[in-house]
Formats: C-alpha cells, sequence, structure tokens
C-alpha cells in the first residue's frame, strides 16, 4: 500500500470514529430544539430521535457510517464479512424505525407495524454492535509475532474497548428484559463511544499509541 493510499485511510478511520463519537450527543442535543413537540421518550435511546426534529442526524450519521463500511477495503473475508454486517445493520436500524410512545402505528421505510418494525430494529441493533466488538477484538488486536511495545498497548486499548461494547450489550438485554427503557440511551452512548476511540487508535489519531517510524 502506497504512502497516500496508508495517509487516506488513517483519515478515513479517524472520520469514522468522530461521527460515531458524535451520533449520541448531537442527536440529544439537537433534540432539546424540539423539546416541546417530541415525543416524550424521545430521549430514551438513540433510535428514537428518529421521530425527533434531529432526526437528519440520526439517519444521516447512521447512513454515512454505513457507506464508509461497504466502501472499507478489508484485510482478509472475515474483515470484509464483519464491516459489511455493520453497513447492512447500520442502514436496517434506519429503515426499520424502533417503538416508542407517540411514534405512528405504520413507520419505515415498508410502512410496517411498529411493533414488527421494532423486533427487526432490535436485531440490526444486535448484530450491529456484536459485529463492532468482534471487529475490535480479533481483527484489530491482530498482528505480528513480536509485537511492539506500542503495538500491545493498542491492542489493550482495542479489548478494553471491545469487551466494553460486549458489556453494554448484555446490559441493554437486562434492561430491557426488565423494562428500564431510558437506559437504553446510556448503553448505545458507551458502545459507540468504545467504538469511536477503537477506530481513533486504529487511524493513528493518538501519538502516544503510535509506532515509531524508522
Amino acid at each position: 500500500m502506497q504512502n497516500s493510499d496508508k495517509t487516506l485511510l488513517k483519515h478515513h478511520r479517524k472520520l469514522l470514529g468522530v461521527l460515531c463519537a458524535l451520533l449520541a450527543p448531537l442527536c440529544l442535543l439537537f433534540g432539546l430544539f424540539g423539546w416541546n413537540t417530541n415525543n416524550p421518550e424521545w430521549y430514551y435511546s438513540i433510535s428514537a430521535t428518529y421521530y425527533t426534529n434531529s432526526q437528519m442526524l440520526m439517519i444521516g450519521l447512521l447512513v454515512s457510517t454505513s457507506v464508509y463500511f461497504f466502501s472499507y477495503r478489508g484485510y482478509d473475508f472475515l474483515d470484509r464479512l464483519l464491516t459489511t454486517l455493520s453497513a447492512i445493520s447500520a442502514l436496517g436500524i434506519v429503515a426499520f424505525p424502533c417503538k416508542c410512545a407517540g411514534c405512528p402505528d405504520f413507520v419505515g421505510l415498508f410502512s410496517i407495524p411498529s411493533g414488527v418494525s421494532h423486533i427487526i430494529h432490535s436485531v440490526f441493533a444486535a448484530v450491529l454492535f456484536t459485529s463492532f466488538a468482534l471487529m475490535i477484538l480479533i481483527q484489530f488486536t491482530k498482528g505480528k509475532d513480536n509485537p511492539t511495545p506500542q503495538k500491545l498497548k493498542r491492542d489493550r486499548v482495542y479489548r478494553i474497548c471491545g469487551w466494553t461494547i460486549v458489556a453494554f450489550e448484555l446490559s441493554q438485554a437486562v434492561t430491557a428484559l426488565v423494562g428500564i427503557r431510558w437506559f437504553t440511551v446510556i448503553n448505545e452512548a458507551v458502545m459507540l463511544l468504545a467504538f469511536s476511540v477503537a477506530w481513533l487508535v486504529k487511524g493513528e489519531a493518538f501519538k502516544a499509541l503510535n509506532d515509531v517510524e524508522a
């Protein structure tokens, strides 16, 4: 890979990290402008902002993420599989909105009952975050037999980020099961932040973790 290609790849990785980091705060921040008109549970999850004035941000950032993953050149079959699953899942989340208080009876790209859409939406969300975790834990930690000290540091960060996603995905399953719906936004925000940090590290955004070039 030529230096110009490597530089562009690093830039794209950092851009993806920034986009994912901004998804939760931007959707919630701009949702405050519609506080009086948004449905009562609009801030319970990032997905619920689909029905708010910040819908454009929620859809735009997810679609941008999907486009990135569709165009990402993976290093092997598993890399391409995980990024393709992420791309499809991100689009699925947008095409099949969740169900929340005040949403229409028929929703989404195919105008299906909100309850059915919610189930499909939840499956796509689970696949998305699972693919994120596997991507970080398996793909990002790959390397040569004699890793540099900086590579070992990066791998520790990747494992922390990957297992954080796993832990909060389990948290989401439990809190959804017991009906603590408002906690969804916390689970989502933490998982997205962990994913973002991993991709920023992968994009060499933190000099302290980068290998020193000879």
